[in-house]
């Protein structure tokens, strides 16, 4: 299931700390890390500009327990299919002050909802162990 999200970008997730941001591809994060830390609200502008390139970046994880100790636990990054007002790109720009995007080597567009996002969170985990 998880290959008909995998985005087939190389994809840079620019967030604000532990909320959840937006995904970008690699010619957008290079343009933004020149002036990121100097020019935040320049970087806000570069975002809005490319906003239909961008999604919003949120993610889940999915634990193998052994008891009550986890033994192996993967995350994953997805963008919903949907946009809601909590998960807007123009919500999420308006959050940003200086970051440093990190890039995603498997990034996943489209997903349906949240449960859908653990299902893959469930495979990779499976895959990884």
């Amino acid at each position: 299931m998880k290959e008909k999200f995998l985005c087939d970008k190389h994809m840079y997730n620019f967030n604000a700390g532990c909320s959840c941001g937006v995904v970008m591809p690699e010619h957008v994060m290079k343009k933004i890390a020149k002036i990121n830390c100097k020019y935040s609200n320049e970087v806000k502008k570069i975002l809005n500009e490319y906003k239909d390139e961008l999604y919003s970046s949120n993610w889940t994880l999915a634990n193998k327990m052994d008891g009550d100790k986890i033994e192996k636990q993967v995350i994953i990054h997805y963008s919903l299919a949907t946009d809601h007002d909590w998960n807007s790109v123009s919500n999420r720009i308006k959050l940003f002050s200086y970051i440093k995007p990190t890039y995603e080597k498997d990034f996943y567009v489209g997903v349906k909802d949240n449960e859908q996002a653990k299902e893959i969170a469930e495979e990779v985990l499976l895959e990884e162990l």
